[in-house]
């Protein structure tokens, strides 16, 4: 058994949050929020077919609580 510890930033739970039901859309972004203890949770877009390494390389990343619903803003 190995003995792992974690930083004090790591992810404290996971909320997978998919908006839509795209059937596999590339087209169409789903979104997931990861919630940090001591720090702001992060939200990442990314399409249905991208990988766990390219979502974080390639698609947008920030603090959820600067994305809005669109039905908020119009």
């Amino acid at each position: 058994m190995s003995n792992t510890s974690t930083p004090d930033d790591a992810p404290a739970s996971s909320d997978v949050n998919v908006d839509i039901d795209d059937g596999g859309d590339p087209r169409c972004l789903h979104s997931v929020v990861v919630t940090y203890e001591g720090t702001p949770d992060r939200q990442t877009l990314y399409p249905s077919d991208a990988g766990e390494t390219e979502r974080l390389t390639h698609w947008l990343t920030a603090d959820a609580d600067a994305f809005r619903h669109l039905d908020e803003m119009r």
